[in-house]
């Protein structure tokens, strides 16, 4: 099993994970025949990323939440924020109460908490495929998740954790109150557009201290989640003492969702792309021990992905070692479709190769290897 854009799908490839439709019917079942008129529906319907069963690799995808609760989940998120967002005819906003899904979101939390407490070491290594123009949904479930395996990490107790994740669902409630036309636009925004996305957070908070009776924590997650420790981000500019750590952990979370995800107006990014950028702000757009724990609680190189090495070789992921992201044991794969051979090498023994970049052609360079094992 492995990750592909749908431009790189082989021939008659069989789907690995089951895909939905924006309104969460099921598109494809997994083990369906990817022919060239499947594809074609499966980009109809904004979803630019597929799991594909793989010959040099007979991986399961190893999901941290049962998919079935992430989908019931993304869809009452759905239903929550299309409430808070509620437009008349005239387009006037005219939000709904949503004290009606509270108790479905309660029970939400508690299945998913649970579920992940039963793999809070594991790190996150499958994307969730999803359609681009759910992304603000799906995003909620995602960013979530991410926070909370990073909450575990930094030491936070039961009822922060819970804190936590309800905050990152309600994270970006803020760009659900914009005018749908800017939330979901695929062009280039205005100036006046720009500035109505730069306000989400102080919109959404503001919709949370009226609207709800969440705790303080879920609010300040809201308004602060795009602020930096150096105080360049927004709305408000401030910096390290004022950002709230609960914030801090979410604002990770969601900008390494954000980047690995495929928008309406753009592809994703890769996860090390995601990863590398956010390494990069370490000490000044974010806390460099949460950078820390973040770099361990993701996988850039899942089992079954197909690299291309600095030898120019490719080669499958078969083990990422606790600690060593980048420097995962790999098969080098040599020789033809159907007569493949492969030579096994752990990249923490070879320090002279290095992963230049994920693969996702299906031609195999077959140069041969010198290199110790």
């Amino acid at each position: 099993m492995r990750i592909v854009p749908i431009e790189y799908i082989p021939t008659n490839a069989i789907l690995a994970d089951t895909l939905y439709t924006l309104d969460g019917r099921i598109l494809l079942k997994e083990g369906a025949t990817l022919t060239a008129r499947i594809i074609e529906k499966i980009n109809a319907n904004s979803i630019f990323t597929v799991y594909i069963h793989d010959e040099h690799c007979d991986n399961k995808i190893q999901h941290l939440i049962d998919p079935h609760l992430r989908h019931q989940g993304m869809m009452l998120i759905k239903d929550i924020f299309n409430a808070a967002g509620y437009r008349d005819a005239q387009g006037e906003w005219m939000p709904k109460s949503i004290f009606e899904y509270m108790d479905a979101l309660n029970k939400m939390a508690d299945d998913i908490l649970d579920e992940l407490k039963n793999t809070k070491d594991a790190q996150l290594e499958s994307l969730d495929i999803k359609n681009a123009e759910n992304y603000l949904f799906s995003s909620a479930i995602n960013t979530a998740i991410l926070s909370v395996l990073i909450g575990w990490e930094v030491g936070l107790n039961s009822e922060m954790i819970r804190q936590l994740f309800i905050g990152a669902i309600f994270h970006d409630i803020g760009m659900a109150l914009l005018d749908p036309a800017v939330t979901y636009k695929r062009g280039e925004l205005t100036r006046e557009e720009k500035i109505a996305v730069l306000m989400h957070p102080k919109k959404g908070h503001a919709y949370l201290k009226v609207h709800t009776f969440f705790s303080a924590y879920v609010k300040a997650i809201a308004l602060q989640h795009h602020e930096y420790l150096d105080g360049t981000g927004y709305p408000n500019r401030v910096n390290t003492d004022s950002i709230h750590l609960l914030s801090q952990i979410v604002g990770i979370a969601d900008v390494y969702d954000a980047m690995t995800s495929d928008r309406p107006y753009r592809r994703a990014l890769t996860a090390i792309e995601a990863i590398e950028y956010i390494m990069a702000g370490a000490g000044r757009r974010y806390a460099m021990d949460l950078v820390n724990i973040f770099v361990k609680k993701v996988n850039p190189y899942p089992r079954g992905s197909l690299v291309k090495l600095s030898t120019g070789q490719i080669a499958v992921v078969d083990y990422v070692p606790k600690g060593f992201p980048l420097r995962p044991d790999i098969r080098i794969i040599r020789g033809e479709k159907g007569d493949y051979e492969y030579e096994s090498l752990s990249l923490r023994e070879n320090n002279n190769i290095t992963i230049s970049e994920l693969y996702f052609g299906t031609e195999i360079l077959t140069e041969t290897f010198s290199g110790s094992r």
